[in-house]
């Protein structure tokens, strides 16, 4: 291959990467910008296969112009992360197409041990990790192929060795030296795949997407308290404009009211989510740093959450005066004229109860009666009445179709009622005990208030779906079928199979040691380590113990330096030197006639093993046809033979 195909072979390999990261990052960039890559990786294989010339430098800048321009019009300015990742992706790539000489090729490769690791900041499980450092080894294997022109296999094994080699050193640093802030940082990337909506109208939807990306993990202690089924309250949404059920305005208020602690602490590890809202049990508060409890109960961050954090959550109850005047109004309030056929028989169900039980048990004798059925895939309700219909005609839906309809029909007989949205259960790790709660998981349900007592959860899809309470929705047996065909392709598709549902806990157990202990291992988590390690001197050890450290490395790696240059000497040689020794240092500066004859005179009983030795040291050192193997071994043997004799 010549030099040029090289290259252009090079160069082609780093366009493909470009190309699989763009695909990856798909949900964040977009199917325009993704097909611009896709577009440029097809381009670069014509040209590297001559079906086209390469591009003129107008033609670079008017394909750098459009990507420009695709960046601006499909990403945008309001997608900071995103629009900044995705023009250096572009600018990459463009610059492979125009690489011509190594100097320009290696420019690429350099930038790319920044342009991989962006990928961390839309995805940060362990899978992430895999790959990141899958790039990183092929990228440094193809800087060794240009530089070096080492094959590719060769460059790969060392490229590898040199990243194993720095992992443990690198792990070391971070544990040891001290955390900072750093001087500047970018906004963590906004799109984000979520269960949950900030304004909700199920009847609108005709399939629940789902997905299977983990939202976050929770440690529960082991008691009787925290026994399932387990609601994770995340929004309240109490603002209901015929439509649409929106989030509470006061969702970022914080906590005025007294409360107290009702419960033992837990902790939760959230995934990167682009929102403000984290996830409890019941109402709670949280002593981690920037997490706060707001108005309903529930906790938010003043920040978006860019990135992976542990929190200890503590369940309070909230303590206040009950319901004032405008929170009453609000809780209560429904538009006119709509839905005329639910509030007719909620005002019936009104006139018949003597009290907010009573009220609910006939609501839930209805839905029982009626055979309402749970399902992923109801049927979309457009009809301004949507509660009528669904009530009277479909009779068919998820969570929200019920929740919503529940609220509605409290407000409508004058109940306090508000729809509360989160998750609902979890996949229990026996092993390491934790919970794993999946998008998949999102749930909705209703709470109402009732004076002098306060306000109390209530799940109508328990009435039609007993079985959802407990565990998570993927264990659901009854809609398996309707669960997998909405999930697409993932392991969690195929769990059925016994080989796929290891392999996704065995991933799944690394992914939560990971974002435990790597991911969350913040100044906290250190100063305690550290503390534990060096006691009182935890300020001062760990710096000099790296400092020490690197000192070691570098004495070791430069004696093994001087090492490799000594040349070494081969093994017929260092046994011809060991027998000469036998008869004095001075032999072994002779030629192998001198030396034999000088050693046969010292050792006249070793006469013919020495001639025999000679006559294959003579033939290794100075024939043109080496030993054989039975040769070799006969050589190998005699010379530690005559060393043995003679020593005696």
């Amino acid at each position: 291959m010549t030099s040029d195909k090289l290259l252009g072979a090079q160069t082609l390999m780093t366009t493909v990467m470009y190309g699989i990261v763009s695909l990856l990052l798909f949900n964040s960039f977009g199917v325009v910008f993704t097909s611009a890559m896709l577009l440029i990786v097809l381009f670069k294989v014509a040209i590297y296969r001559d079906l086209v010339k390469g591009p003129s430098e107008t033609m670079i800048n008017l394909l750098a112009f459009t990507i420009i321009l695709v960046v601006f019009v499909a990403i945008g300015f309001s997608n900071l992360v995103e629009m900044f990742v995705s023009l250096l992706l572009g600018a990459c790539a463009l610059k492979t197409i125009q690489a011509k000489s190594k100097k320009q090729a290696m420019s690429v490769q350099l930038l790319n041990f920044f342009v991989y690791p962006c990928f961390f900041i839309f995805s940060q499980n362990v899978l992430s990790l895999f790959f990141v450092l899958a790039l990183l080894v092929v990228n440094l294997a193809q800087m060794l192929w240009i530089e070096h022109d080492i094959k590719l296999r060769s460059a790969s094994k060392q490229a590898t060795k040199h990243l194993l080699l720095a992992l443990p050193l690198a792990a070391i640093m971070v544990v040891l030296l001290p955390k900072v802030s750093p001087f500047w940082q970018l906004p963590g990337a906004k799109k984000t795949q979520t269960g949950l909506s900030e304004d909700i109208d199920p009847f609108q939807i005709s399939e629940l997407s789902r997905s299977d990306e983990l939202v976050f993990r929770a440690i529960l202690p082991n008691n009787a308290q925290m026994q399932p089924p387990f609601y994770w309250r995340t929004l309240v949404h109490d603002k209901f404009d015929g439509t649409r059920w929106r989030v509470s305005p006061h969702h970022d208020v914080p906590l005025q009211a007294p409360y107290r602690a009702v419960g033992e602490s837990y902790s939760v590890i959230a995934r990167a989510s682009g929102k403000t809202w984290l996830y409890s049990l019941s109402q709670a508060k949280s002593a981690t740093r920037g997490v706060n409890t707001n108005h309903f109960g529930t906790l938010f961050m003043q920040k978006h959450l860019s990135s992976s954090i542990e929190y200890q959550v503590t369940p309070i109850h909230i303590t206040g005066s009950g319901l004032v005047n405008w929170q009453y109004r609000v809780n209560t309030a429904l538009p006119e004229e709509i839905n005329p056929l639910a509030t007719e028989m909620s005002q019936q169900w009104d006139r018949r109860a003597d009290n907010t039980a009573e009220f609910i048990e006939q609501m839930k004798q209805y839905f029982v009666q009626n055979n309402f059925r749970y399902s992923l895939k109801p049927p979309a309700i457009s009809a301004s009445d949507s509660i009528d219909v669904f009530l009277t005609q479909t009779r068919e839906g998820f969570c929200g179709h019920y929740a919503a309809t529940a609220a509605f029909m409290l407000r409508a007989a004058g109940i306090p009622a508000r729809l509360v949205s989160g998750y609902l259960g979890g996949e229990y790790n026996e092993e390491r005990g934790y919970y794993s709660v999946y998008q998949y998981d999102a749930h909705a349900w209703v709470e109402y208030y009732v004076p002098q007592q306060g306000w109390y959860r209530l799940d109508p899809t328990a009435w039609v779906a007993p079985d959802r309470l407990t565990g998570s929705l993927s264990e659901l047996t009854a809609l398996e079928e309707e669960f997998k065909d909405n999930l697409g392709l993932s392991l969690m598709s195929y769990s059925n199979l016994a080989v796929v549902n290891w392999l996704r806990l065995q991933i799944e157990q690394l992914d939560y040691q990971w974002t435990r202990w790597v991911l969350n291992f913040d100044h906290q988590k250190q100063s305690r380590l550290l503390r534990d390690l060096f006691g009182q001197y935890h300020k001062v050890l760990p710096g000099l113990s790296v400092f020490l450290l690197l000192i070691t490395i570098f004495i070791v790696r430069f004696w093994y330096l001087q090492r490799k240059q000594i040349v070494k000497l081969p093994e017929a040689v260092r046994l011809h030197h060991a027998i000469c020794r036998l008869g004095g240092d001075g032999l072994v500066k002779v030629t192998p006639a001198q030396a034999l004859s000088a050693l046969q005179s010292q050792y006249p009983t070793l006469s013919q093993e020495l001639e025999e030795f000679n006559q294959y040291f003579v033939k290794s050192r100075f024939s043109r046809v080496p030993l054989t193997k039975a040769e070799a071994a006969r050589m190998k043997a005699l010379g530690r033979l005559i060393i043995k004799k003679a020593k005696k």
